[in-house]
């Protein structure tokens, strides 16, 4: 592999961790403090709690 192949390589990577952060940062701030328009992190995890059992729910159908 090249020299010039390698930092292609190592920026993509870079790039790529970038993005996965801002997705993590975009998605920690709407439970934040300072956001005004935060989410209820009690009432999204019972939402999501509710949605795990029904998937759960819906493969345990298919199983039969």
């Amino acid at each position: 592999m090249s020299k010039q192949e390698k930092l292609d390589q190592q920026k993509a990577e870079l790039i790529e961790d970038l993005m996965a952060t801002s997705t993590v940062m975009e998605e920690v701030w709407r439970y934040h403090p300072d956001n005004p328009k935060k989410k209820d992190v009690i009432k999204e995890y019972e939402i999501l709690k509710q949605i795990q059992k029904d998937i759960e729910s819906d493969l345990a159908d298919l199983d039969k």
